[in-house]
């Protein structure tokens, strides 16, 4: 009927074909459009998971979806925030044999758990240290720094401490270690701090790899 319809509308046979092919091109460009959007946004968030996870678990211990779920259950409470910090991190150690059998391995945080856990900048400053961009990575530290709660703050400080290593600026690393011991509880020393720190940097480039990225930014 639209065709019949087209007929009448644009009565040159040859003209009705160019005027249908050019509809249905438009139609399909649209569509891959879509697609395109749709799996770009899915690979994003996969990746805010993955790194996510990885600054999550720093805080909070046990594996990425374990520690973004802690950590947005404390984020949620009123009170004693601090000290429910330290528990659930003390805790996680005890916990995370029995809750690792009973979730997947490859099971990840959603972004709003993460940004429940340990701040929206942290988040989108991992992701943005995972694509290389250490410029983006240590201005969203700086802002996770400046946060009121404290989880956010820690999670500003190792965003920066991953990022100086990853850098090489050696004297802000450095600095970076006692702000570390300052606000992470079950780090007591630079030997700790720095222990942390290496595995942290090997899960990263892990990361990188999975998600398609380049594992060494130079």
């Amino acid at each position: 009927m639209a065709m019949s319809l087209l007929k009448h509308i644009i009565p040159n046979k040859k003209l009705l074909l160019k005027f249908a092919s050019a509809s249905f091109l438009t139609i399909s460009l649209l569509n891959t459009s879509g697609c395109a959007n749709t799996a770009e946004g899915a690979g994003t968030g996969a990746l805010a998971g993955a790194a996510g996870g990885l600054v999550s678990g720093l805080i909070w211990g046990g594996d990425p979806l374990e520690s973004a779920a802690r950590g947005a259950a404390v984020g949620a409470a009123s009170g004693a925030a601090v000290g429910a910090v330290q528990d659930a991190k003390q805790s996680s150690a005890k916990e995370a044999p029995q809750q690792a059998s009973e979730n997947s391995s490859n099971q990840l945080p959603s972004k709003e758990q993460l940004i429940a856990a340990i701040g929206e900048p942290a988040v989108d400053g991992i992701v943005a240290l995972a694509k290389c961009d250490y410029s983006s990575a240590l201005n969203k530290a700086q802002l996770s720094k400046a946060a009121s709660e404290p989880h956010y703050q820690e999670a500003g400080v190792w965003l920066e401490a991953l990022s100086y290593a990853e850098t090489g600026d050696v004297d802000k690393l450095n600095a970076s270690y006692a702000e570390i011991i300052k606000l992470d509880k079950q780090v007591s020393n630079v030997l700790e701090a720095q222990t942390e720190l290496s595995e942290s940097l090997t899960k990263l480039k892990q990361i990188r790899v999975e998600h398609n990225l380049p594992e060494s930014c130079s």
